[in-house]
């Protein structure tokens, strides 16, 4: 699946100011925010990822209104798939004058064909309208801040998420289980047995790993919940309840959810099914091995391989060999926080909006509180990801001058990057880490905590701070 981005906007010279300095200030300001978030876009994408104007579409980006660029976003459906099976999205957003301020962005799009079969295009034109209102829903959230890269990671996500049930059976998707999905007789007075494997990109936050322990009360399901980076949930217990169960869950906001392997088996009676459950509760716990260990003791080897996306009877890799994804990890120190209140909220919402954990402390030195704080920021998850806060938080206006004035982050340095030597999940309570009401923090216990979820890098670090 490719996605293809376009974005506009419009110069300030055309807008009619009036002769009011006031205006003409705002204007130009707005301008200097859009070129920035422009500015981000060229930094982070390949030249044949983004162009200005109507490059590709015949007019050679000719048309002298357009000073941004449009980006294209190639992402496929599956690897596996031949070039007749992938289609493209043509996402344009525009940029108005009154944008970041008071205008949202706006959003068209179209589909394009290349050499795709006519069942995909139909698929993605009826696709079209469900990405374009996903889109807009998170632009018209963020009129007044910058929300080019948050829709373009909505995008990205629906592409991820969404497109493949609009695809009919994307191996990203719900890939077939080979040899534990059958079709079962539902006559009679028996009952279906049902088990289903649950991939996430991760599962840290105490909310929904709470809201799954009450919803496999609920559905009287049991399994396992595997937290940190991947997350796993196994399930077992009525078919209908297990649908019913991945139903509810896939409501929450997640990175990335999918159900990776369906067992159903007929039982005479729900008494029975009782006596042929292989998990006997529903536990969280934070290691794979574990898992890994359970199913192959109660005979679910097949099962838990399709976590790994194998679907054949290949010999079982031992345990040990599937390992938590690397977690990676960069350390930030903030010079100075003017709007200390809004710069972390708008942290939290783009670690929110991008899916990675977030750390915020500050300590005064010799407990002065007289003096300026040593701020660290600490930014958890996939590289990609962690990159992408990185390269959002260099080009949006953070914070403000000392004139009050909306500005860009000048200060910060990256003081350690990279795999993290453990899965810091069980060691932090990631809610509330980076609350208000507890960023202030000793320099004892700081060093204490980030040396304990960064290890000797991120310790090393901070101790000149």
């Amino acid at each position: 699946m490719r996605m293809m981005t376009r974005i506009q906007t419009y110069p300030v010279l055309s807008y009619e100011c009036c002769g009011n300095p006031c205006i003409s200030a705002e204007m130009d300001d707005l301008a200097e925010r859009r070129q920035a978030e422009l500015d981000f876009v060229e930094a982070a994408y390949a030249e044949d990822e983004a162009w200005c104007g109507n490059r590709h579409q015949g007019g050679g980006g000719g048309d002298s209104s357009l000073v941004a660029r449009t980006v294209y976003r190639r992402l496929e459906t599956d690897a596996s798939r031949s070039a007749d099976e992938r289609v493209s999205f043509l996402l344009q957003l525009e940029m108005p004058k009154g944008y970041p301020a008071r205008q949202a962005l706006h959003l068209s799009g179209t589909v394009q064909e290349d050499r795709t079969s006519s069942r995909l295009v139909k698929s993605a034109f009826n696709a079209l309208p469900t990405l374009l209102l996903a889109c807009r829903q998170v632009a018209d959230e963020q009129v007044g801040e910058e929300a080019l890269f948050a829709v373009l990671s909505q995008a990205d996500e629906w592409i991820q998420s969404e497109w493949p049930s609009f695809a009919g059976g994307s191996a990203t998707a719900t890939a077939p289980t080979k040899g534990l999905k059958e079709e079962v007789d539902t006559s009679g007075d028996s009952v279906i047995l049902g088990r289903r494997l649950i991939y996430s990109h991760h599962i840290i936050s105490k909310q929904k790993r709470s809201d799954m322990r009450e919803l496999a009360s609920h559905y009287k399901l049991t399994g396992y919940v595997k937290i940190g980076w991947p997350g796993l949930v196994i399930l077992e217990g009525l078919d209908i309840d297990c649908n019913a169960f991945y139903d509810d869950m896939r409501r929450w906001a997640w990175k990335y959810l999918v159900v990776r392997g369906e067992m159903q088996e007929r039982v005479q009676n729900s008494h029975e099914l009782e006596s042929q459950r292989r998990f006997p509760t529903f536990l969280e716990v934070d290691d794979m091995s574990r898992v890994a260990n359970h199913c192959r003791q109660v005979g679910l080897e097949a099962l838990f391989r399709t976590s790994m996306k194998v679907y054949q009877d290949t010999e079982y890799a031992d345990a040990a060999e599937y390992c938590d994804a690397p977690l990676f990890g960069a350390l930030v120190h903030v010079d100075h926080m003017n709007d200390a209140k809004t710069y972390r909220k708008w942290l939290r919402k783009t670690c929110q909006d991008i899916d990675v954990s977030l750390l915020i402390k500050q300590w005064y030195p010799n407990h002065d509180f007289s003096k300026r704080p040593k701020i660290v920021v600490g930014i958890m998850g996939d590289h990609e990801s962690v990159s992408s806060v990185l390269k959002r938080w260099r080009t949006s206006r953070v914070d403000v001058d000392s004139r009050g004035k909306p500005c860009l982050e000048r200060m910060m340095s990256v003081l350690a990057e990279g795999d993290l030597d453990k899965n810091p999940s069980s060691e932090i309570d990631w809610d509330t880490a980076s609350a208000d009401d507890r960023v202030n923090i000793t320099r004892e216990d700081a060093l204490e905590l980030l040396g304990s979820l960064g290890g000797p890098l991120w310790l090393e670090a901070v101790q000149d701070l």
